[in-house]
């Protein structure tokens, strides 16, 4: 459990049998536990506050980027302060991209009164109609890549992370090992706790 949760690329089932040296399904069974616990844990809390919030696309083979891939999407949000600093990150697979599965992801993982700072993209204005306040940037103004900095610079760590450890994952294990990725991006001021923490979850 140290190992995984101190690395902070994580280990492939493959890596953590090498090391440990135990069968290839008992390290992919350890590692599914393991990222259990840190989902259920992060899925205690809400972000809340000032929120970065965008889609991205994970997995799969080179090719076609952004919206139109055939890659798996997912919405991606981060907290910050108010200095722009971030503070906690959210990562969630979708079937799709549109308003209704945008507001469900927007009210199970983020505090009602937070602002949400999203682009253009014509799923996000009904969050103006909610408990949220909406502030919305289009990619050509001036501003669009400092207010979305911190969320854009999240989705590029995840994939790297992912294609870094896991070689791109199919649709089956994506979620677990973004979760995975967000537990440590949301302990990373407290690395020395982080084995009791896990060991706790």
């Amino acid at each position: 459990m140290n190992l995984v949760n101190n690395l902070l690329r994580g280990y492939s089932a493959l890596a953590l049998m090498k090391i440990i040296d135990v069968s290839y399904p008992t390290a992919g069974l350890m590692l599914q536990k393991i990222r259990a616990a840190m989902s259920e844990r992060d899925q205690m809390y809400q972000l809340s506050g000032l929120i970065q919030l965008d889609e991205a696309f994970f997995g799969g083979p080179a090719g076609k980027q952004g919206r139109g891939t055939d890659k798996m999407a997912a919405y991606v949000a981060v907290s910050a302060t108010n200095e722009g600093k971030p503070l906690y990150a959210k990562i969630e697979v979708t079937e799709r991209v549109n308003k209704e599965t945008a507001l469900d992801f927007v009210t199970r993982t983020v505090s009602p009164g937070s602002t949400i700072t999203t682009d253009g993209l014509n799923v996000y204005p009904q969050l103006k109609a909610t408990s949220y306040v909406h502030d919305r940037v289009l990619s050509s103004e001036a501003e669009a890549d400092e207010k979305l900095r911190w969320v854009h610079t999240l989705v590029s760590n995840a994939k790297a992370f992912i294609a870094g450890t896991y070689h791109g994952p199919d649709k089956k294990h994506l979620q677990a090992y973004l979760d995975e990725f967000c537990y440590r991006f949301n302990r990373w001021a407290w690395q020395p706790q982080l084995f009791c923490r896990l060991l706790s979850a």
